[in-house]
């Protein structure tokens, strides 16, 4: 009888504030798969070296390739990933969404710590994960202060809205409004001080700064902000292998929904990191304005095209910033707006001419 051969292990982890649930699961020639052990552990960094402890003792075939999976919760598996990596293990992250769809298509709907840790461990076996690794340290401190930054506005516009519904209210209320004025003038002053600090912790890095700064200052309504913030967001790029890539991560993928004769509408995903998503809102509010050649050529032709519906056409012009800001970056070149709207033109020839050839055929 022929000896089974392992191929891999694979470690799920479902995270928690508190605790985690861990399985272990091998994957044989055969297909079979199999649960090695699992097991729970405190959040804690004494308890985090336990767990690499536990894993290396059930790993008892060390040539055998393994992954470690950790799906994406908040800020509570940040501690336990940076361990991970400092000691050298093969781990990986992986967005909720994707993992609640594996785990819908092996069967399995019912949802506990330990049931979720055992559908990881299955994905870890079954999928060629990329290996995670962290950005550059002031890089992720941009991350934090630019984050910071969009939660002060965030809390500033909703004061905006109440104090513009109690201008419209027949009540009079002058204390809650002069409050509200108060907490919008005090959130008003943090962010050009956060905007500040951002811009400090940039220009450790002269080189990226002057990049950042040449590109941001070419694009007409892109600021530097929004720039810092794409880069802080992206690792500087430094994981993206191309744009559809970064379109998926973004969440600017898009979905078509469409079967037989059916032909449903497409959308963008919106299964990616909002933070870049909502970096691109205000650059392309500002060029709707001010109407550079070409991303409001883009925008008009998409409000024509969908009865002046506007809203796809903003994202649509979006996505095309977070594209060309992605390839300015790579080739290291400021934005050519003459050199852009030649390109453009000449690609839409080559579509008619490609159309032509097509129907003449």
């Amino acid at each position: 009888m022929k000896k089974k051969l392992l191929l891999k292990y694979g470690i799920g982890i479902d995270m928690g504030s508190k605790k985690f649930d861990v399985c272990i699961t091998s994957e044989w020639d055969d297909g079979h798969q199999k649960i090695e052990s699992t097991k729970r552990f405190d959040n804690t960094a004494s308890e985090h070296k336990n767990f690499h402890q536990w894993v290396e003792k059930h790993r008892k075939n060390k040539e055998v390739p393994y992954q470690i999976l950790i799906e994406v919760t908040g800020v509570y598996h940040e501690k336990l990933l940076y361990y991970l990596y400092d000691v050298g293990a093969a781990v990986c992250l992986e967005m909720p969404k994707r993992v609640k769809h594996y785990l819908q298509s092996i069967g399995q709907y019912s949802k506990t710590d330990k049931l979720d840790s055992k559908g990881i461990s299955r994905m870890a076996c079954e999928r060629k994960l990329t290996k995670w690794k962290p950005g550059s340290k002031h890089i992720r401190e941009l991350r934090v202060v630019l984050r910071h930054r969009k939660s002060l506005i965030k809390s500033k516009n909703q004061f905006k809205n109440q104090l513009h519904a109690l201008n419209h209210s027949s009540l009079e209320a002058k204390q809650i409004k002069d409050s509200l004025m108060e907490m919008i003038e005090k959130l008003d002053q943090q962010v050009k001080v956060i905007e500040a600090e951002a811009l400090r912790i940039s220009k450790q890095d002269k080189a990226q700064h002057e990049k950042a700064e040449m590109i941001a200052g070419s694009i007409m309504g892109l600021g530097i902000i929004s720039l810092l913030t794409v880069l802080s967001e992206t690792n500087g790029f430094e994981d993206m292998r191309s744009q559809k890539q970064l379109e998926s991560y973004a969440g600017f993928d898009v979905v078509e929904n469409s079967s037989g004769n059916h032909i449903g509408k497409t959308r963008i995903s919106k299964r990616g990191n909002v933070h870049l998503r909502t970096a691109m809102y205000m650059p392309v509010v500002t060029m709707v304005r001010l109407k550079p050649k070409v991303f409001y050529d883009l925008y008009e032709r998409l409000v024509r095209r969908n009865g002046g519906l506007k809203k796809r056409a903003m994202v649509a012009v979006q996505r095309k910033l977070l594209v060309m800001i992605y390839n300015l970056w790579k080739k290291n070149e400021k934005f050519d707006p003459d050199y852009q709207s030649k390109k453009h033109h000449e690609t839409e020839k080559e579509v008619v001419l490609t159309l032509n050839q097509h129907y003449a055929g």
